[in-house]
């Protein structure tokens, strides 16, 4: 059916249509010249060519949560001794959250701490401790350990207390005593506390600290290897930390030859070794209860004086054992180098006619890779799925953040635009006693609304899917795309599982958890999106400047090998001169050139994707538009989420819309359609959702109603809430697939092994 903005304006609006607008609401045309992509391009070419040829001279470069209390960052820099003790200096970014008491006043904060375990087995003594205050440029000094609710006085705690770290033996929490290294009266295994003393603070968004500490007797040495099992934070972990990177160097003469490592986490992670030998790794949304640990270990002739050893080789066990508990590895191959080029002067000629194709590759496919036409405005779905258009715009914008989970969530959108499912907020408890597959949106409404603020809370944590009937009765009416039936078969297989036809996201995530053979659902539906979206005919694969630059990097690297051991005169300057150009050419065509372009069809498709994302930024911008136009949103909030624009389109239809704030007016017009449950809960739970609404609501007029222009990420942005949702169950069952070991190369990222090393740490604050 046609709207009424339809029938006023085509879909399509030209330059020439555009001609008068604002000079910002001209789109791009797909042209070879890019003028901030070749200035990136050419100063990192430039700067990693000079880079290189200065070694090759013998120059060296120096190479959140909603939680009380969180760190937003962790950085260790770790130091493995000669002796097998580890000295340790992390870089903590804390948040403190406004807290109360249970009389509901405001409960300070005083003290920060962290407690590690001493064992005999594998950390024996902790020494060399410093705190300094990053945010305040302090350097605390040592004090004796005092509980916070001691000192009543703010003046007396910041004048005496604050500013001083401690170090305290905590087996009795009630009574901590200073802690001695080597001292203890305690037996056995026990908890150390270090702690500091900030003064007295309400709320900070960020407070930067350095704590460094050496732990003591927690290597092994063997006859073979020097091990250890370093533990930096275990399972007794409370505190929500968003993301931890770490550096570990080993002692001299340790290499990745002669050294193994393995990262214990369960979460994302990603872990790679330095040319030293040394490892990295990063981990990220590490959970309270999550623990992360390293195993590693070295030829022991590295290694000196350790005050634990052992007569048995461990070597191979800790591999075998290590390789049974790792998911995933990756092949840690190299590419060899080229011959040498036989003349210098042949060299040159190559490296000028390999810089010549190289760039002249980059600009052509770069320009084949963008949109060409003259469409600036598109006002109808495109002539795609969901699915395939959020891989064309990825193309199209230049990146893929989120893009398998987005092709999910615009999939799952669709098909409840299309009533084969349907969607509502939060997790399936709220509904308790409700016939979801009969009961109207209207009559549900009216039943969330009369739930208390904390039950309401719960409608931004997840979704629950209700698979309607029609989906097994009269599949063939919904007229499903390909990707849309694989998405559609995947919640089936979920409903299946749980023997049920309504069930919640965060339900279908835990039970996706162990079954190994998830993953290939999973695939089902990632094959179904390429083959669907290979049929469009819209890209085609172009190496020639991929293929031109590598080659040239290749023998750039040669040629500056070359120079370094041709002995001076005009070898080395001919060396550097070729291998210097060879790499600022080779290395822009790298980054500046594209693999993927647009066919004659899919410059057609491009259009209307790249039309249709602008007009969903911009709509609040046209008059020419009716009610009749909100027809179309359903769609619209589809392909919004394909693009990754949710929030912002959403915006915009709010700036738009007034009545989107109006109760009755939902009820009445749009009880069946995504824009109902995408804006009604604010109506009876803005403020409860706590998503910086305040009290205002949607429009600001009063109370259930919110500032337009002030729409943020919450349950109204059901395309968004979807992709988090659907990329936490694509890296659930991506984990719970079979895999290979990376034999301790200390690649691909970490693996959830067990827990219990050394220092098993865990934060706090008071």
């Amino acid at each position: 059916m046609q709207t009424e903005a339809q029938s006023k304006e085509p879909p399509v609006r030209t330059t020439t249509e555009a001609s008068d607008q604002d000079p910002h609401q001209r789109g791009k045309r797909g042209l070879s010249w890019n003028t901030g992509r070749f200035l990136v391009c050419a100063i990192i070419a430039f700067v990693l060519a000079s880079v290189l040829s200065l070694i090759a001279l013998g120059v060296s470069a120096d190479g959140v949560s909603l939680a009380d209390l969180s760190y937003t960052a962790l950085h260790y820099d770790t130091q493995v001794l000669k002796n097998g003790d580890l000295r340790i200096k992390q870089r903590v970014t804390i948040r403190l959250g406004e807290r109360e008491d249970d009389d509901g006043n405001t409960k300070p904060w005083r003290q920060l701490y962290q407690q590690y375990t001493i064992n005999p087995d594998n950390l024996t003594s902790i020494s060399d401790v410093s705190v300094r205050n990053v945010t305040d440029d302090q350097n605390y000094s040592e004090i004796a350990p005092i509980p916070p609710s001691q000192v009543q006085s703010t003046s007396d705690w910041d004048g005496q207390q604050a500013g001083h770290w401690y170090i305290a033996d905590v087996s009795d929490s009630q009574n901590p005593s200073q802690y001695t290294p080597g001292a203890s009266q305690a037996s056995g295994k026990y908890p150390v506390e270090i702690g500091w003393n900030i003064p007295q603070t309400n709320s900070a968004e960020s407070m930067v600290f350095e704590i460094t500490m050496t732990f003591h007797g927690i290597s092994t040495a063997h006859p073979d290897v020097t091990s250890f099992q370093w533990e930096p934070f275990g399972d007794s972990n409370q505190i929500p930390i968003e993301t931890v990177t770490a550096n570990v160097s080993f002692p001299e003469g340790v290499s990745t030859k002669n050294s193994w490592a393995w990262l214990h986490y369960a979460g994302t992670s990603e872990t790679s070794r330095t040319a030293d030998g040394g490892l990295t790794f990063k981990a990220h949304n590490v959970n309270p209860g999550q623990h992360l640990n390293l195993v590693a270990m070295f030829d022991s002739s590295a290694s000196d004086q350790v005050a634990r050893s052992s007569a048995s080789n461990v070597k191979q066990k800790i591999i075998d054992a290590e390789t049974q508990q790792e998911k995933k590895a990756r092949d840690d191959a190299r590419l060899k180098a080229r011959l040498t080029i036989l003349g210098w002067i042949a060299a040159a000629i190559v490296a000028v006619f390999i810089s010549y194709k190289a760039i002249r590759a980059a600009f052509r496919n770069y320009g084949r890779s963008r949109y060409s036409g003259d469409i600036e405005y598109w006002r109808e779905p495109p002539d795609m799925s969901p699915a395939s258009a959020a891989q064309l715009n990825d193309i199209l914008e230049g990146g893929s953040a989120n893009q398998s989970s987005r092709e999910m969530a615009s999939s799952v959108l669709s098909l409840s635009s299309k009533h084969a499912i349907s969607i509502y907020p939060g997790p399936i408890s709220s509904y308790y006693g409700v016939d979801l597959l009969h009961t109207n949106p209207v009559g549900i409404s009216g039943m969330l609304a009369n739930q208390d603020k904390r039950s309401q809370k719960a409608f931004a944590s997840t979704s629950t899917i209700v698979i309607n009937p029609v989906c097994s009765e009269n599949r063939k009416s919904l007229h499903l795309s390909i990707s849309e039936d694989a998405a559609l078969h995947l919640l089936e297989v979920a409903a299946k599982r749980l023997q049920t036809p309504v069930f919640d996201l965060k339900q279908m995530q835990e039970n996706f958890k162990k079954w190994q053979s998830g993953y290939k659902e999973q695939e089902r539906f990632t094959n179904a999106v390429g083959g669907e979206f290979a049929k469009l005919g819209a890209t085609d694969s172009v190496a020639s400047s991929i293929g031109w630059g590598s080659l040239g990097l290749v023998l750039g690297v040669v040629a500056l090998v070359f120079a370094l051991f041709s002995g001076g005169g005009a070898g080395l300057a001919i060396g550097l001169m070729v291998g210097f150009l060879l790499l600022v050419c080779s290395v822009f065509a790298l980054g500046y050139g594209k693999l993927t372009v647009l066919t004659k069809k899919g410059q057609q498709y491009a259009g209307q994707v790249h039309g249709l994302r602008r007009y969903l930024l911009d709509f609040s911008a046209f008059e020419d538009r009716g009610v009749n136009d909100l027809a179309l949103w359903d769609r619209y909030l589809v392909y919004a989420a394909a693009f990754g624009i949710s929030n912002q389109a959403l915006r915009q239809l709010a700036l738009a819309y007034p009545q989107l704030s109006d109760p009755q007016w939902l009820d009445d017009n749009a009880s069946g359609s995504l824009l109902y449950w995408t804006y009604r809960p604010w109506a009876f739970a803005g403020a409860a959702y706590g998503y910086g609404m305040g009290g205002n609501g949607l429009t600001g007029g009063g109370p259930g109603s919110m500032p337009p222009g002030n729409f943020t990420a919450g349950f109204g942005d059901i395309g968004g809430q979807l992709t988090s949702s659907f990329a936490s169950i694509h890296s659930t069952i991506q984990a719970a697939a079979p895999s290979s070991s990376s034999g301790g190369s200390f690649g691909g990222g970490g693996f959830a092994g067990g827990g219990g090393g050394s220092g098993g740490g865990s934060f706090g604050g008071r």
